[in-house]
């Protein structure tokens, strides 16, 4: 699968903010384009995107003009020609949808070329997805079922850190096909946990078929992202209820179990040189399927250490 990023080139107004609340809402839309840089995604525009305006009249390297309302600071200049130094246009390629209406959530059609162009190669998640790097001044943000060309599929905007880990989320969820796909995006998906090393793999033991596992254990571990680092900082007598309450069944293993020498080895990983005990699990089913955590640095603030996804372990 090929993830690509555009620029949704209508996204942005900044009349009736303060130069500061401008410059933040400019800076923002610079931090996905970084974060999509760093994670090495080929990221798009249109040639519109430069004669779209974002202030009254003005474009968006005539913010750069001193008399400009809101002014981008010499750095943030920098920023913005160093960024864009790596784009590409993607009304040079030769994917073009046929018209550049479209419909977000049944509302009226709206000229967005860069949002039909996502749509248009969203046709086959499973070969590629585009999601939209947008802001919320006068775009859309989170997920979203774009209609256009007669077709209507489901489109990411990505405003904020938080949208893109949900993106990632949502590609493990929905759109992954095996663990290695998991491993690909887990970074991105689930951005307060560690991984042991190859330690998804471990989902092939796991009962049931790879697409009805994915979504659960996506769900699971977004929790324990989410809310374990606030759970375990809590007393850990409570720690299965406040689960609980999540919808996700969560235990220690008992004095038995920790007594057993098996049970002991199998639970027992070196992280970075140190040992870890991986005693606590989530349960996908009562019965079977667990993912072993260890929890030991989340009330210091550290990640939760994800170890082992099984079956089941000797109890």
């Amino acid at each position: 699968m090929t993830i690509r990023f555009v620029l949704d080139e209508t996204s942005i107004r900044l009349d009736g903010l303060s130069a500061a609340a401008g410059i933040e809402v400019l800076e923002l839309f610079l931090d996905r384009i970084d974060d999509a840089i760093l994670a090495e995604r080929a990221v798009f525009y249109s040639s519109d995107f430069f004669e779209t305006a974002l202030l009254g009249e003005r474009c968006f390297w005539d913010l750069c003009d001193p008399d400009s309302p809101i002014e981008l600071p010499k750095e943030v200049q920098e920023r913005a020609a160093a960024a864009f130094g790596t784009l590409a246009c993607w009304d040079e390629t030769e994917e073009w949808p046929v018209n550049f209406g479209v419909e977000v959530d049944g509302q009226p059609v709206r000229h967005i070329p860069s949002v039909a162009w996502a749509h248009l190669n969203n046709a086959n998640p499973q070969a590629e997805i585009v999601a939209c790097i947008s802001s919320a001044t006068a775009g859309y943000t989170g997920i979203h079922n774009v209609m256009a060309n007669g077709a209507e599929r489901q489109v990411w905007f990505l405003e904020t850190a938080r949208d893109t880990e949900l993106f990632y989320r949502w590609i493990c969820s929905e759109h992954s096909r095996s663990p290695a796909d998991i491993a690909l995006y887990a970074e991105h998906s689930f951005k307060q946990l560690k991984f042991v090393e190859h330690c998804l793999h471990g989902i092939t033991a796991m009962t049931g078929q790879f697409r009805d596992l994915a979504p659960v254990i996506a769900r699971h571990l977004g929790l324990l992202s989410d809310e374990g680092q606030r759970i375990f900082s809590g007393p850990w007598q409570q720690v299965p209820a406040e689960f609980g309450s999540l919808g996700i069944e969560i235990s220690d293993e008992n004095g038995n179990t920790k007594q057993n020498g098996n049970a002991r080895r199998e639970r027992r990983i070196i992280v970075d040189g140190a040992e870890r005990w991986f005693w606590w699990h989530t349960k996908l089913q009562p019965h079977q399927n667990r993912i072993h955590i260890c929890p030991d640095d989340a009330p210091a603030g550290g990640a939760i250490i994800v170890g082992i996804f099984c079956r089941h372990l000797t109890t």
